[in-house]
């Protein structure tokens, strides 16, 4: 069985977004051409493909059709700050990312309130930033009700752009932000711009962004409450499996911060998805079988195991997790045969999001929850650690690209919606200004 090598990849990241995972790209003259891969088999180039099952790669496929079936919109841009939140050079000094369970009670409310301020800096407010509010939304590209764009709110209309406008004239191949070697440099540089937002929102120069450790949440023995971040003097409540009960509740709400744009609904990849108005928020923490708490750190400490960043076909549904750094990383399986699992991924990453559920989990606008933000420190953190794993070696193929061996040269550009952004001017994080108070290491 083949198919387009374009189009099976995007299969993937469709079928993931059936479940909540983000996934995005830009199109660009790089767009890779492939070919097709049998299950099994060998692609058009000759390069080794996993073998996957058919019910597998049926998964990945089926949704195909779908892709591509809309011109696409250019939103939300960069409103006039294309490179906002990386420094000219590097700081003499860095910035310190913590657990949030090390977090002082103050420290916590202090993050929550960044956030909430973030809501309250829009186009019209006169606060610094109210120029970086000014971005094309969705809602009014579609003539649906506005809402008072805000710096939080971009970061929500970016990542679900990432998905409603993937193969259209905006994203190609080799700009995805899901699904592909993209993953990790799209983030690592999205957490770095809403990490400056804040910090100039608060007015602390020195404000990091804390990560969730998700080893803590086996710290009180149940693993499907984790008791140490759904607070509800902080982060809020986990929602609840109900619907009628799913909203959140607690400090983050009770400071009025509330949903203006998500999506809801089929077809998933097109503007119709698109809702515009104000909801709460919601968790379904522990909800779905396949997932009964993030990674431990027996899985984390597999991460050690790859050698290389990536490997081809560089995708979601064939590349080998034995061997890809990112693909493990990211959550995929090559021998996952669970339909969400292929398409969600149950791993690392993508068992964050399907663990919260909830709005991190069932829409392309999972920014939604401020819990997203920290989920992608850690993912970020883990990478750092590879990354540092790598360098300490010695070993001079290790050590290349900032410990990044096998960082595919095509994929290398500027990064969806951020084009400004090379994908290489992310790889040296502690030139970006930031690092962590602690690292996984190599057992």
């Amino acid at each position: 069985m083949k198919m387009d090598y374009d189009r099976r990849l995007l299969a993937g990241a469709l079928v993931a977004l059936l479940a909540g995972v983000a996934c995005g790209g830009d199109d660009d003259p790089g767009m890779v051409d492939a070919g097709g891969v049998d299950a099994g088999g060998v692609d058009a180039s000759g390069v080794d493909a996993s073998p996957v099952t058919p019910e597998h790669e049926q998964v990945c496929m089926q949704i195909e059709a779908g892709v591509g079936t809309h011109d696409g919109l250019d939103v939300p841009g960069v409103s006039g700050a294309p490179r906002w939140g990386i420094p000219d050079t590097p700081p003499a000094t860095r910035r310190v990312r913590r657990s949030w369970s090390t977090l002082t009670d103050q420290d916590k409310q202090a993050v929550i309130d960044a956030f909430v301020a973030l809501k309250n800096i829009t186009v019209d407010s006169g606060d610094p930033g109210s120029a970086r509010a000014d971005y094309t939304s969705f809602c009014d590209e579609l003539g649906l009700t506005p809402y008072p764009r805000n710096l939080y709110d971009f970061y929500v209309e970016a990542h679900a752009n990432a998905f409603i406008s993937m193969m259209t004239q905006y994203q190609g191949v080799t700009r995805m932000a899901h699904m592909g070697p993209q993953f990790l440099p799209w983030h690592r540089y999205l957490l770095l711009r809403l990490e400056a937002d804040m910090a100039e929102a608060i007015g602390d120069p020195d404000f990091a962004l804390p990560y969730w450790d998700w080893t803590d949440c086996y710290d009180d023995g149940d693993p499907s409450t984790c008791a140490p971040l759904f607070e509800r003097d902080y982060l809020g409540t986990p929602g609840a499996c109900d619907d009628a009960q799913a909203a959140v509740e607690g400090y983050l709400v009770d400071q009025g911060f509330a949903l203006n744009i998500y999506t809801d609904g089929q077809p998933i990849f097109h503007p119709d998805s698109i809702r515009c108005g104000t909801r709460p928020l919601l968790r379904k923490v522990g909800c779905l079988p396949q997932v009964q708490g993030p990674a431990d750190g027996a899985a984390i400490a597999q991460v050690f195991d790859r050698e290389v960043y990536d490997s081809a076909p560089y995708d979601d549904c064939y590349t080998e997790e034995d061997v890809s750094f990112r693909q493990y990383l990211e959550g995929f399986d090559n021998d996952d045969t669970e339909p969400l699992c292929v398409a969600a991924g149950c791993k690392m990453h993508g068992r964050g999001h399907v663990y919260v559920g909830g709005d991190m989990q069932f829409s392309s606008a999972n920014p939604n929850d401020p819990i997203f933000f920290l989920h992608h420190a850690q993912v970020d953190r883990v990478w750092a650690a590879w990354q540092e794993a790598n360098l300490a070696s010695g070993d001079a193929a290790r050590m290349a690209d900032y410990g990044n061996p096998g960082y595919p040269d095509e994929y290398r550009g500027g990064l969806f919606n951020f084009s400004d952004v090379p994908a290489s001017d992310t790889f040296d994080y502690k030139a970006l200004g930031y690092e962590y108070d602690t690292l996984p290491t190599p057992q």
